[in-house]
């Protein structure tokens, strides 16, 4: 081939250069592989319609969140674990004389000692019934020294029967909470019934054999604090400083469910089932499936918080109804408090619920301790199926009716909406900037792209006539040619040039921009940020300080916290006066760049409403509904009226005035009060408990509400606050 290319014809000078014009457009087509316009128009859409975003993914997001409770948008249960089968056999459970036997016993016994039963009694009949038994003994120091340095004792009654075709590997609870007649209110029951039906189920399971797990039979006393010290016994933990488990000698396998039972011995009108747990951890819900459908086995009436299931679920009335029991249901799991010595058991991967006996209706069909009997047979009857722990059905869910519930994959998506609402609006803050220095230089770049296409045209002109003049002509010197390809060569420089002046207008841009960006002062904000927390490390702190205080003034310890805790939230509202007296000194001062502040504390109210979603949506859920629009519209302004409107409207949805406002949603769905003045004084009453209660609640149990709102929620809002008080005159522009 090398032999014969001389007998090819030589390419002429214009050939050449038309094959390097053709080249030419191919190199300069290459560029970066995402569009800048695509971004532009991303900042330009954001920083336009931002307010109009967030407001529209709010009330979407809001809509669509309470639409759920619908019935064509949620789903109905089912039972994900085949192995329960439950009802699959016939309840065996019919001696109702061995019930009757123990409640009178039980109540003679009673009668000896009205503050408690007697532990003695029930470890002498469990001994009767040939079962091994053991007692726990624990003590518990109070926090904020309620009943000084001293030490409440308290004791824990519990047998085991085991299992007789297996090796105690594997092991079910039955447990009651062993109240006295002084203890019993609306919200805790008489549970004497419970104690005498599971002393005659002790003595019906012990006759059969089909047992595979074993059965532990547990009486706690004081409520939460006696379930958490055996359950810290049997696990050999230690989970709060102020609970000292002792040594639980009788031991059984991993436990795998558990049922607390809260009957009052007389007959019941309906069953009330509570699911929810510590820290708003909720039970699977095959378990809770299994409850449901067992109850309606046996013919007997079952409601969730207290709501019972309407009959025309797809009408608007029974869509209402759904929602309210929906909103029920979160009310009491945002709290974080368990409702019930159920709620203890999901920190140990152990399935639980509680089933609570309802006093009876006249005028109703009424349940007796049989039925309820028949139903815990049927219900252990299915445990004892159990090939492996619960895992297959669901963990994150709503239940807006007892064979209704919303899943994790429907609750997510609306309330992303209403969360992304505050980030559309910090990126808008953050992107401000950027886009004002991109307007300033839009001009010079048009301006300059303007003189580069006239420039390219006149070269494109002038190159093709040339070429023209090149092709008439037959023979060119060497040299000539020589010179031409040098001017092609210049050419292309020239056009590198160009291309390399379009990056360099590009990347002057990106560097005013990011200028821009940097010279927003981080550290001004710096303070503000360290004063918020400061706030709520003190706010986490306080309660012991003011407790022990004001011991001396013989001042109750709720007043002192709740007061004390007031106080010091007052003192908060007070710190934007003392930045905005600073600001003022523009030698010797420092600024604040409020745009900036407002972005890191929206970025911040999304990381904690995604966080805290994630274990206990309703919480998350509440505090979205209620910061999320008052925190995109705050800003500063100069208009008093204005200023003194976004103050109140902060002042709603501060951490105090969210519980409270709380505790008159608790009173009205209570029972609705006769004047707004006792509306006004129970919801005062109820919230110095609340606030105790949820400091007791960490100390003992771990519950996370209040130091979430010490650390997180108050915080953020102090940071939004001190936008909103800010001056104009004295900010960064």
């Amino acid at each position: 081939m090398g032999q014969l290319s001389h007998l090819l014809p030589e390419k002429t000078i214009s050939e050449k250069a038309l094959d390097s014009k053709r080249c030419r457009p191919a190199v300069r087509q290459m560029g970066l592989l995402t569009d800048p316009r695509q971004r532009r128009r991303f900042v330009l859409i954001i920083s336009r319609y931002n307010n109009r975003l967030c407001a529209l993914f709010y009330i979407s997001g809001l809509l669509w969140f309470l639409g759920l409770a619908y019935v064509y948008l949620n789903a109905g249960t089912y039972f994900s674990e085949n192995a329960l089968l439950p009802g699959l056999v016939e309840g065996e459970f019919y001696t109702e004389a061995d019930v009757k036997l123990y409640k009178n016993e039980m109540k003679q016994e009673m009668e000896k000692d009205k503050r408690l039963l007697s532990r003695e009694w029930l470890f002498s009949k469990f001994e009767e019934l040939g079962l091994e038994v053991h007692v726990q003994n624990y003590s518990v120091k109070y926090p904020l020294q309620l009943l000084g340095d001293q030490n409440v004792p308290g004791q824990n009654v519990y047998a085991i029967l085991r299992a007789p075709r297996a090796s105690s590997t594997e092991a079910v609870v039955l447990s009651a909470p062993v109240r006295s007649q002084s203890m019993i209110t609306k919200s805790l029951t008489d549970t004497s019934g419970g104690i005498a039906l599971m002393l005659a189920l002790t003595k019906f399971f012990k006759k059969q054999t089909y047992w595979s797990k074993d059965i532990i039979f547990l009486f706690t006393q004081h409520e939460h604090i006696g379930m958490q010290a055996w359950l810290d016994g049997y696990h050999q933990v230690q989970s709060s400083e102020y609970i000292f488990p002792g040594t639980v000698w009788g031991r059984s396998g991993s436990i795998q469910a558990a049922l607390n039972l809260e009957i009052p011995p007389e007959k019941v009108a309906y069953y009330n089932i509570k699911i929810e747990g510590l820290n708003g951890q909720l039970p699977n819900l095959d378990l809770v499936n299994l409850v449901v459908r067992l109850c309606r086995r046996e013919g007997a009436a079952i409601r969730l918080h207290n709501q019972y299931d309407y009959h025309d679920s797809e009408s608007f009335n029974g869509f209402k109804h759904s929602l309210l029991t929906m909103l029920r249901m979160m009310k009491t799991q945002a709290s974080g408090s368990p409702s019930g010595n159920h709620g203890l058991f999901h920190r140990y991967h152990i399935e639980a619920v509680t089933l609570q006996g309802m006093s009876r209706v006249h005028g109703h069909k009424n349940f007796g301790l049989m039925v309820t009997g028949r139903i815990v047979e049927g219900i252990f009857r299915s445990l004892n199926n159990l090939l492996e722990r619960f895992h297959q059905s669901f963990f994150f869910y709503i239940m807006p009716a007892t064979n209704r519930y919303i899943s994790i994959g429907l609750y997510m998506p609306p309330f992303s909406l209403m969360a992304a609402a505050g980030l559309i609006k910090a990126i808008a803050m953050w992107i401000g900037p950027e886009k004002s220095a991109q307007e300033e230089n839009t001009d010079t770049k048009k301006q300059s792209s303007k003189s580069e296409e006239k420039e390219k045209s006149e070269s494109e002109t002038q190159s093709s006539a040339e070429v023209k003049k090149e092709s008439e002509e037959e023979e060119i010197p060497e040299a000539a040619s020589t010179n031409l390809l040098n001017e092609e060569e210049e050419e292309d420089d020239d056009d590198n040039d160009d291309d390399d002046d379009d990056d360099d207008v590009i990347a002057h841009d990106l560097e005013k921009a990011e200028g821009t960006t940097k010279s927003r002062d981080i550290l001004s904000i710096i303070p503000v940020l360290l004063l918020s927390y400061l706030m709520g490390l003190m706010t986490y702190y306080s309660p012991e300080i003011f407790s022990r205080q004001t011991r001396q003034l013989q001042i109750q310890t709720d007043e002192a916290v709740t007061y004390g805790l007031l106080a010091l939230f007052c003192a908060c509202l007070f710190f934007p006066r003392f930045i905005s007296k600073k600001t003022s000194e523009l030698d010797t001062g420092f600024q604040v760049d409020w745009p900036l502040l407002k972005c890191v504390a929206l970025i911040f109210q999304a990381v904690i409403l995604f966080s805290i979603a994630l274990m206990n949506i309703s919480l998350a859920f509440f505090l979205a509904a209620a910061m999320v629009p008052v925190s995109t519209m705050v800003q500063p302004v100069s208009n008093k009226i204005v200023r003194c409107l976004q103050s109140l409207l902060l002042l709603l949805v501060s951490p105090p005035v969210l519980v409270y406002l709380g505790s008159v949603i608790t009173v009205l769905d209570d029972q609705w009060p006769k004047s707004s003045f006792d509306l006004l004084t129970s919801a005062w009453n109820l919230m110095r408990d609340t606030t105790l209660l949820s400091i007791l609640d960490y100390s003992l149990l771990s519950c996370w509400t209040y130091p979430v709102f010490c650390f997180a929620i108050y915080p953020n809002w102090i940071m939004l606050w001190g936008v909103s008080r800010m001056r104009i005159e004295g900010l960064l522009s």
